[in-house]
């Protein structure tokens, strides 16, 4: 059955953490401001959670060698999933430095 009413989801424009900018601020360069921090804000916790998973594999490994059992919240990671975390690293670094050089230049 085929429905006249599509209600399919679209993706926005902006984080939904940001919400409308005219809602929190009057002043616009207020609300460009907020929106610049919260990026910035946003990439730094991705990258600080992306660090914290492959220092849990490193005392994991670390333990391991050591023929002592591993830490609370330490486990291993596949080298696959090690590569794809760090290319993640990588391009979150990019991301957050053109961020802040966008806001320097601007």
């Amino acid at each position: 059955m085929v429905s006249k009413h599509n209600t399919a989801r679209t993706r926005p424009t902006e984080p939904f953490w940001l919400g409308q900018l005219s809602q929190h601020f009057k002043d616009p360069q207020r609300g460009e401001r907020y929106a610049y921090l919260m990026k910035l804000a946003g990439n730094s916790l991705a990258i600080q959670v992306i660090r914290n998973l492959l220092k849990n594999n490193e005392a994991f490994n670390l333990a391991k060698a050591a023929n002592k059992p591993p830490a609370p919240g330490a486990w291993p990671l596949s080298p696959t999933q090690i590569d794809g975390l760090c290319a993640a690293l990588y391009v979150l670094h990019r991301h957050g430095d053109a961020i802040m050089r966008a806001e320097h230049e601007g």
